[in-house]
């Protein structure tokens, strides 16, 4: 007995010939790369090597002096790559990852998209509003952790004021710790999206070229 599955109607556009065939186009310029992919290992190496050093795990017997340098070293990596990501931004005038209020009012309708309360997202620029509130909080909180982790290194002999301001020792290493689940809780997300949302933007992520659908094809 045969089953027939019917598609949703997203997808059989998706499927359709038409929208296979586009154009090519450059949409991630090579610094933009570049900074992607350093980012994403030296960040990656972070935050397991934080939560090592947070509460080791007996049964890995890493050295502790080794996993302190370590998330030191790729920690500095992590604030070049971001540079680079910065500088590059206001060399080119490029604000696709600072939200808009456009973007904002989006929000909603892309929610509503995700858990298919809608067949199609709503207009967005480079990045939706959803991956513009991720990345853009993602670049806060990696500098505000990288800040309080040099005020944690220098153990009260600089920067003390820090330290009585958020209210004591205690309270800047809890401020790591959630900013660190903050990062575990979205970068799984955003890989999931990666892969199953639009796969010719992670083609561009590698390449630096995607396919976009003409307009004769739309």
């Amino acid at each position: 007995m045969k089953h027939h599955v019917k598609l949703r109607k997203p997808l059989i556009k998706e499927l359709k010939k038409s929208n296979v065939k586009g154009t090519i186009v450059q949409s991630q310029p090579l610094w933009v790369r570049i900074f992607h992919w350093g980012f994403a290992v030296s960040l990656t190496i972070v935050i397991l090597s934080g939560l090592q050093l947070h509460k080791p795990a007996s049964f890995l017997a890493l050295n502790f002096s080794k996993v302190l340098t370590a998330h030191i070293v790729f920690g500095w990596f992590s604030l070049g790559f971001l540079a680079i990501r910065i500088a590059d931004a206001l060399i080119r005038w490029d604000d696709s990852l600072i939200p808009k209020v456009q973007d904002l009012r989006h929000f909603p309708q892309l929610m509503s998209y995700y858990f298919f309360l809608r067949s199609s997202p709503p207009p967005a620029r480079k990045y939706n509003s959803g991956q513009l509130l991720i990345y853009f909080s993602w670049f806060v909180l990696f500098l505000l952790s990288s800040f309080l982790g040099l005020v944690s290194y220098w153990q009260g002999e600089h920067l003390i004021w820090v330290w009585r301001l958020i209210g004591g020792f205690q309270v800047l290493r809890w401020t790591k710790f959630i900013t660190t689940i903050y990062f575990l809780a979205t970068i799984p997300v955003h890989i999931y999206l990666s892969l199953t949302e639009d796969i010719s933007r992670l083609q561009a992520m590698v390449t630096g070229y995607e396919r976009k659908p003409s307009p004769n094809n739309r």
